[in-house]
């Protein structure tokens, strides 16, 4: 763990893009920059991108929604939610949901365990 206290700003990370042109994430606290046990990163979609989600079995997730909204289907048991500002999200190691941005985009504030490196997809 990291033993002194740290700032980050989305300007001075790069951004990383997950899926080119439709989803990019700023790693902005890392177990290789700050010496987290966790990695926090603010992360974009462009409106309307539709995509199947997956959990890598390493990864434990959680979502919280800054901007924007999108529908999210769990693919496991259908369930259907509408993810909206104020809203969080708990991902398991191993998950695969269904996600559909809304027409004004989405941000989200995404924090994980263990860290993910900075440039790691």
């Amino acid at each position: 763990m990291g033993d002194r206290i740290e700032w980050s700003r989305q300007e001075d990370v790069e951004r990383v893009w997950i899926h080119e042109g439709k989803e990019f994430s700023h790693r902005l606290i890392t177990k290789d920059k700050q010496g987290s046990s966790f990695s926090f990163h603010i992360t974009t979609y462009m409106p309307f991108f539709d995509t199947i989600v997956e959990g890598d079995g390493i990864h434990e997730v959680v979502l919280y929604c800054m901007h924007g909204w999108s529908s999210q289907t769990d693919l496991s048991d259908g369930r259907n939610r509408i993810f909206k500002p104020g809203d969080a999200i708990y991902l398991p190691v191993d998950y695969r949901y269904r996600h559909v941005i809304g027409d004004a985009g989405l941000i989200v504030a995404v924090s994980c365990t263990p860290s993910r490196a900075p440039l790691e997809v």
